[in-house]
């Protein structure tokens, strides 16, 4: 299957589940003959269906660098077939400078113009820990993006189609105040446009919903303020530890902006591991709330995909708030030691629930979504997770792979 980096989610790396495939592989220590000195080649075919997407034929070779017992770099060159989007050719590299600082570039491009760049950087520790970096830029042609109407109670069968043209980045510099406490603003610029999707028999959105904010697109620069408390043992494999962060992001016409609204809230996590690390409960709680005359749909609030609702697929419920509860059990099952590279395999339980709102005073438990399901993880020298999560959801089951945890 073909690897794609989310759009619109800060750093975090996405792929579907075939490199999930390609690190097991490498740990348990399959490559080919012709391996160069501490490169692995793992030659694998792709198959996948997506809910959007369809059906997607093809092949790609992961190319692993490994120096002193470490992951130092991932390339995967990727070719497909699509009958909706034709050929494509898509290449992922990811370069680990040090455990916590690195950087990605992804190209994906297809005959019928199905396209994602991007580019980011990493770096929570930057000049000796004082500050804290994290950066992106990305372009975006999603011909088979999809709309389901505003508001927790949207149906399925009132689904649209549309394509996505987004271009944009966003940066951010944090400060750390003290050893578990950082201020940042960041700083997030976005050019919509919303132009005919390649779905035939799904409806236009603009031609089901005229009128919707944002139905033309719209120039969005948005300024966010958090305090961010972070006691975790690791950023990006914890095993421990706590994190809370509070935020307000606004975008104002006066500073150039098109669209004016006001994002706040308030996220919380916790990871509370027992006998030795071997099983963890992480938990994540999330209350946000977009205020502002005429947001654009796409500027809402959204609960689906691999780090919200994973029984329900990307942002398939939109609406002026939205409220989260997950939790998940990280049980380790055995580790594997190759080259010096060791990779830990873990079993995850999850339930998780949520939805969206309009206002605090409609917030009820009546259109609560849940979710249940269970996942396989492998941690790679407690530098990157490769995951591959099953959800089931009230509209079926839903399947997310990554190079993340979810939270």
């Amino acid at each position: 299957m073909s690897i794609a980096p989310p759009p619109r989610s800060g750093c975090r790396r996405r792929l579907r589940p075939c490199l999930v495939l390609v690190l097991l592989l490498s740990a348990m220590g399959y490559k080919v003959p012709c391996a160069l000195a501490d490169r692995t080649l793992v030659p694998l075919p792709i198959f996948t269906t997506a809910p959007n997407e369809g059906t997607t034929y093809g092949a790609l070779l992961a190319i692993v660098e490994e120096q002193a017992g470490a992951l130092r770099s991932l390339l995967v060159p990727q070719a497909m077939w699509n009958p909706l989007l034709g050929l494509r050719a898509a290449g992922y590299y990811q370069r680990l400078l040090t455990p916590n600082e690195y950087y990605t570039l992804f190209a994906s491009q297809s005959t019928r113009n199905q396209a994602h760049y991007e580019v980011t950087y990493t770096n929570p520790a930057l000049a000796q820990r004082r500050y804290f970096f994290d950066g992106k830029l990305d372009y975006i042609n999603d011909r088979t993006a999809r709309f389901f109407g505003l508001g927790a109670d949207s149906r399925k069968q009132d689904e649209t189609n549309y394509t996505l043209r987004d271009i944009g980045g966003s940066a951010t510099l944090g400060w750390w105040i003290m050893p578990t406490l950082r201020v940042s603003l960041t700083e997030r610029l976005r050019l919509v446009d919303i132009d005919r999707g390649v779905v035939h028999a799904l409806p236009f959105l603009r031609d089901k919903l005229p009128g919707l904010p944002g139905e033309q697109g719209a120039f969005v620069w948005a300024h966010r303020f958090a305090l961010t408390y972070d006691a975790r043992n690791a950023y990006e494999t914890p095993t421990r530890g706590y994190f809370g962060q509070l935020f307000v992001e606004a975008a104002a016409r006066a500073l150039g902006s098109q669209a004016a609204f006001v994002r706040y809230g308030l996220e919380g996590r916790l990871l509370w591991p027992l006998l030795n690390d071997r099983l963890v409960t992480a938990m994540r709680g999330l209350v946000e709330r977009v205020e502002g005359a005429e947001v654009p749909f796409f500027e809402r609030s959204a609960l689906g995909g691999d780090d919200t609702l994973r029984g329900f697929g990307d942002e398939r419920f939109r609406d002026t708030g939205r409220i989260l509860l997950n939790v998940e059990e990280r049980i380790r099952l055995f580790a594997l030691t190759y080259r010096g590279i060791r990779t830990a395999f873990e079993l995850a339980v999850f339930t998780e629930a949520g939805r969206v709102f309009h206002t605090f005073s409609t917030l009820d438990t009546r259109k609560v979504q849940t979710v249940v399901g269970t996942g396989i993880r492998l941690v790679v020298t407690s530098q990157i997770v490769a995951k591959i999560d099953v959800g089931l959801g009230r509209e079926g089951t839903a399947i997310f792979a990554g190079l993340h945890y979810p939270f």
